[in-house]
């Protein structure tokens, strides 16, 4: 480390040291410390919190006197929930001035600026490769995910920068999100995308989705998280109060945990706040900052606010870290592998206590996932009971409690009982019912009491409860009955323990609950790799450039805006004007048409995955507009998506249900057609568009495949009548070409038997006449 960056730490020190020391005293002496805290020309104040048997007399007499002390004061806000005033310096005073003024009257327990803050993140580490805080000789995340990964009904608020909501490994459970600075959530136009990056990272340390094949695993990553994006600038920086509104708000929406990865910890308003988010069932986790100095404001164990200094790879406190009594946990804070903002696929290293800070809210709110009647005072004790304890014995000023621990901590979660399910959770069930689901009941804290299993389903009529059937101790057969085909059917099980309770999984169940679609069988009936596109055509409407074509994506350097490679592995797939010295729409519209579905049966789902590069400034809307056509070619053509925002190269996925399709007032017939125009309104804008992945499916109720569906595509037609025959004359040879299809399908006459007497009843159910 140069001598400079030295210097400068000592001067930083020696400044927060002066001034904590001044306040000590009774003098008000706030240090802004540039680039970490400054002042914002604002002031928050606390009045002394009476108490006694003349309690309310006392808080009369005190108001009064408050109203009257900051009377000669611009009051920006009262914040009920802490009892703060947030007012302004009057020009030609100083912050410190006026809390010395203040301060000196004996009526305010504390006078201190609203500070402005800065996001807490050093640069990016290019070449990390893997994420090593979840190793098993540092937070053994694995083994404390085979415990618990998460219930998506504890959610965990990131108060940050925003976040790239688009990025492919934070899909698994947003909420609605909210804007601090703006006060607007989401559905009322508050934005939250990210300005600065740093939020789309410290979300993913927190919960980036895991098992899912791609990307990295939060410590979280089955846990909902919501951004409360706390800024509308692009170097991050926040008010404290902006800060403390996002962190309130967030638990008064019935969040668990708030996580603020920004600088200016040691606030006596951020102590109100945290007490006060914690009588409501709260914890506020907040970073301890990258100044390398000591935090004396308060003690770890005495206040409400969760501390969390940083750690490198080799257990040391890391040189940025602050430390001291105020911090209670570290956690991985130096090349922490994490999401990034830079594209929906990119990942990268980050370093500072910006990124430990979610690591430890993430952990808390698996603690209260997993034992969710827990009070925010023992997921703390939990969470400090679980480290790995670093430097001297016990707690110290250096680590706090330790390195926080995913299994250390959720190992010693009260769970009184564990289900394990080891043939899976279906994902559907068979309206008919006897779809079976095996439970094993095992003790963990308690023992299980035999015989008490219960399978709890609900398909939208209500929940109903029924015994599971026993097959050895405490292991169960669950077998659900009759439910509404095409429902998605909400269930969980139950069994009770010695203590005389019963338990539930998911453990705050009904609120939480598994689900699967009832459905007899799901059928394909199109599925487009693009290698092939029989019956698709390419047409011009109106552009000078860009029509679509069908081929392998193009690696133009000079080019950038189409994808390195298609979709779905196989190599093809549609784009716009796809060659070297590429070219986008321009000046009008292309437009691409398939071929013809069945798609009579209805039930159906549309699936595609697709891309679009848009550059528009002007106000203009770019778009790639998808509709389908009950009537062949000749339309009407109803509008069934329309993506506008730009996603750069990345392949994203959609997906359009019969829900969709019937809200639209799609009549669903045997000739369909889909279309999807990419129309370029701006002509000094970009646009690129691409297609593949196609797959449109049916979900059957009744028998899994209808009498003379030989082909078992879910529809009776034309296509039937070869494999007809077929099955007649070889059915050996139709049983090895159809494996899905029973021969029995052709027995139209139901007489039991497939046979010659079968034709003519088959040509005329073909032909619109009697079927069975």
């Amino acid at each position: 480390m140069g001598l400079r960056r030295w210097v400068y730490r000592l001067t930083l020190y020696t400044q927060a040291w002066l001034a904590s020391a001044a306040l000590a005293g009774g003098v008000a002496n706030y240090v802004p410390i540039p680039g970490a805290r400054e002042f914002s020309g604002e002031m928050i104040a606390r009045p002394v919190q009476e108490t006694g048997p003349n309690v309310n007399e006392l808080e009369a007499g005190r108001a009064a006197a408050v109203q009257t002390l900051l009377g000669g004061y611009v009051v920006r806000e009262y914040v009920w929930q802490t009892d703060e005033y947030i007012f302004e310096v009057p020009a030609g005073r100083t912050e410190n001035e006026v809390a010395a003024e203040l301060l000196a009257t004996g009526d305010f327990e504390y006078v201190e600026p609203n500070w402005i803050l800065y996001p807490l993140d050093c640069p990016n580490d290019p070449r990390l490769t893997s994420q090593w805080q979840h190793n098993a000789d540092r937070m053994q995340s694995c083994d404390g995910w085979d415990i618990h990964t998460g219930l998506p009904t504890t959610v965990v608020a990131i108060c940050d920068t925003g976040v790239r909501g688009t990025h492919e490994d934070l899909q698994l459970h947003p909420v609605e999100g909210y804007n601090a600075v703006d006060r607007l959530w989401e559905s009322q136009g508050g934005r939250i995308n990210d300005l600065h990056g740093h939020g789309t990272a410290t979300t993913g340390c927190a919960v980036a989705n895991g098992d899912n094949g791609i990307g990295v695993s939060g410590v979280g990553w089955n846990l909902a998280h919501r951004m409360m994006r706390v800024s509308n600038q692009s170097n991050g920086a926040s008010s404290l109060t902006v800060l403390q509104h996002a962190a309130r708000t967030a638990i008064e929406t019935g969040d668990r945990v708030a996580s603020v990865s920004y600088s200016g910890v040691d606030s006596s308003s951020n102590l109100t706040t945290a007490t006060y988010i914690k009588s409501i069932g709260g914890l506020l986790v907040w970073a301890a900052g990258n100044e390398g100095r000591e935090l004396t404001l308060s003690d770890r164990d005495a206040d409400d606010i969760i501390v969390v200094g940083a750690t490198e790879r080799g257990e040391a406190l890391a040189g940025f870290s602050n430390f001291g009594r105020m911090v209670d946990l570290v956690a991985p804070g130096v090349d922490v592998y994490t999401t990034n903002a830079a594209s929906d696929s990119s990942y990268g290293g980050a370093t500072g206590t910006s990124f430990a800070c979610p690591l430890t809210a993430g952990l808390a709110g698996l603690i209260y996932s997993a034992s969710p009647a827990l009070t925010p005072d023992e997921v703390e004790a939990l969470l400090k009971a679980g480290v790995d304890d670093l430097g001297v014995a016990g707690a110290d000023d250096t680590f706090g409690h330790g390195r926080i621990n995913v299994f250390g901590s959720l190992s010693r979660a009260p769970v009184a009982i564990a289900f394990v399910y080891p043939n899976g959770l279906p994902d559907s069930v068979d309206p008919a019912g006897g779809t079976t689901l095996r439970v094993e009941v095992y003790a963990r804290d308690l023992d299980p009491v035999p015989d008490t299993g219960l399978l709890h389903y609900n398909d939208g009529s209500g929940w109903v409860a029924l015994p599971m059937r026993s097959i050895s101790s405490n292991v169960y057969d669950a077998v659900f009955e009759t439910t509404a085909c095409g429902s998605d059917v909400a269930y969980y099980v139950s069994a009770e323990a010695t203590d005389g309770r019963t338990y539930s999984d998911p453990g705050d169940a009904p609120t939480s609950a598994f689900t699967a679609r009832s459905v007899a069988g799901i059928v394909t009936l199109a599925e487009f790799d693009f290698e092939n596109a029989p019956g698709w055509f390419a047409e011009s409407l109106g552009a000078i450039s860009g029509d679509w074509q069908r081929g392998v994506p193009v690696n133009d350097p000079n080019w950038a805006y189409d994808p390195a490679a298609d979709s779905d592995g196989s190599g093809q797939c549609w784009l716009t004007q796809n060659v070297l010295g590429n070219s986008d729409v321009d000046d009008g519209a292309v437009r691409v048409t398939s071929s013809s579905f069945d798609l009579s049966g209805g039930n159906v789902t549309i699936r595609y995955d697709y891309y679009l590069f848009l550059t528009n400034t002007t106000g203009a809307v770019d778009r790639l507009l998808v509709e389908i056509s009950g009537n062949g070619t000749a339309g009407p053509w109803i509008e069934i998506a329309r993506h506008t925002t730009d996603g750069g190269t990345t392949w994203r996925r959609h997906i359009i249900d019969q829900t969709t399709l019937d809200a639209a007032g799609v009549t669903m017939t045997a000739d369909m057609r889909l279309r999807f125009t990419a129309n370029d309104a701006d002509p000094q804008s970009i646009v690129e568009a691409g297609l593949d992945a196609l797959r449109i499916t049916a979900e059957l109720c009744g028998p899994l495949f209808r009498p003379g569906d030989m082909n078992c595509d879910g529809a009776l037609n034309g296509g039937d009548i070869d494999p007809f025959f077929f099955a007649l004359g070889d059915p050996t040879g139709y049983a090895a070409q159809f494996p899905n299809c029973d021969p029995l399908l052709g027995d139209m006459n139901a007489d039991g038997q497939f046979n010659g007497g079968d034709i003519d009843p088959f040509f005329a159910c073909l032909g619109g006449g009697n079927c069975p």
